[in-house]
């Protein structure tokens, strides 16, 4: 597998380029290298044809860190793997330039999306603990359900808070509708305006701030933003590691965020029960996990103003970014935050510089 690795300080952070995946991310300060993104345990194993049948998605194969999913499920137009192109193509190293305050990548995805070349952008800034992304369509038409794929490594427990949500809904089916194939611990439909109390399959009620929910299950969980505008925002606070994951993103360009709990619950290649202790926070354009042509089309969401799709332009270009960071902490409870002149301030008393401007574009 070829990979690029670009580094400012206090911070690297890797591309596999084979599939775009953020193979590794460190982030060091006051003295502690905080690393708390996931890798799935069979990424650096052999090709075992049993592990990895013909059929599986070339994403499954080293699934690590975050990656970009266009469109986010399935592709029902072009007949490109689940979570597209951006997720299971080759990507090229176009540059990697030093600038005043750190490092500026670019790569190209090898495959055209929806007649769009896509562009990545990463850009690490000296003494910032983010890994600032921006995925840029260059031409191309219709439109696509967009999201980042970041993956959290939960296996030793943690305490989750989000900017404020209009609601949390499970879709209309579990991830896994055959018991021999997979397991869920939510009901589904459901929905909730309190995230403490989300309804279970069983009846009871399910605290949707805390991992693991259950001992073995899958599950997917939709938060649409309350407001239109401002930054939206998550994290997720490993009290075992202290340390704590910060996702942050304008809420006019990915509206809402999507969990994904995988906690042992498919028990098929090449899951196998083993993939355990992860938890997806995936901040989206999209309609959760319902594809291409219904997230693009009229749907509940767009119906109710909540964009699931990026609408491309066949003579410009259109573009997401997001800010992936983690920061060493002592902090036991939920971690909130708040974002003011190009800084974050936590609830722990942690503070740290954003590059605001790159995340509204301008």
């Amino acid at each position: 597998m070829a990979h690029h690795t670009i580094e400012a300080v206090g911070i690297r952070a890797t591309l596999d380029l084979s599939f775009g995946q953020l193979a590794a991310f460190e982030v060091v300060r006051d003295g502690r290298t905080v690393a708390p993104l996931a890798r799935v345990p069979w990424a650096d194993g052999p090709d075992n044809p049993d592990r990895f049948p013909p059929d599986m998605p070339p994403h499954l194969r080293a699934m690590s860190g975050d990656f970009f999913c266009a469109p986010f499920g399935a592709d029902d137009v072009e007949d490109a793997p689940p979570h597209g192109w951006t997720a299971n193509a080759p990507w090229e190293l176009v540059d990697d330039l030093a600038s005043a305050d750190g490092r500026l990548a670019r790569f190209r995805l090898t495959r055209a999306v929806a007649g769009a070349q896509v562009e990545k952008l990463w850009r690490l800034v000296d003494n910032h603990p983010f890994l600032y992304q921006r995925h840029i369509f260059h031409g191309g038409s219709g439109a696509l359900p967009v999201a980042h794929h970041a993956m959290v490594d939960l296996r030793s427990g943690g305490l989750l808070a989000f900017s404020p949500k209009a609601r949390a809904e499970t879709p209309d089916m579990p991830l896994e509708t055959d018991p021999a194939q997979g397991h869920s611990h939510l009901a589904y439909p459901a929905a909730s305006d309190d995230l403490t109390r989300f309804p279970t399959f069983e009846g009871s009620q399910a605290d949707l701030t805390r991992f693991p929910l259950a001992e073995r299950h899958t599950d997917f969980v939709m938060l649409p933003e309350r407001a239109s505008m401002g930054y939206g925002w998550a994290t997720a606070l490993r009290p075992v590691e202290g340390d704590v994951t910060l996702l942050i993103r304008d809420v006019a360009q990915l509206p809402a965020t999507l969990l994904w709990w995988s906690h042992g619950g498919r028990f098929y290649p090449p899951w196998n029960g083993e993939h355990r202790g992860v938890l997806g926070i995936e901040d989206g354009r999209s309609w959760g996990g319902a594809g291409r042509s219904r997230s693009a089309a009229s749907n509940p969401w767009s119906d109710a103003g909540v964009p699931t799709a990026l609408a491309l332009e066949p003579s410009g270009s259109v573009a997401v970014s997001h800010a992936l960071g983690a920061l060493p902490t002592g902090a036991r409870a939920p971690v909130t935050l708040d974002i003011e002149f190009g800084q974050v301030r936590l609830s722990d008393g942690t503070t740290c510089p954003l590059d605001t401007g790159f995340l509204s574009l301008s």
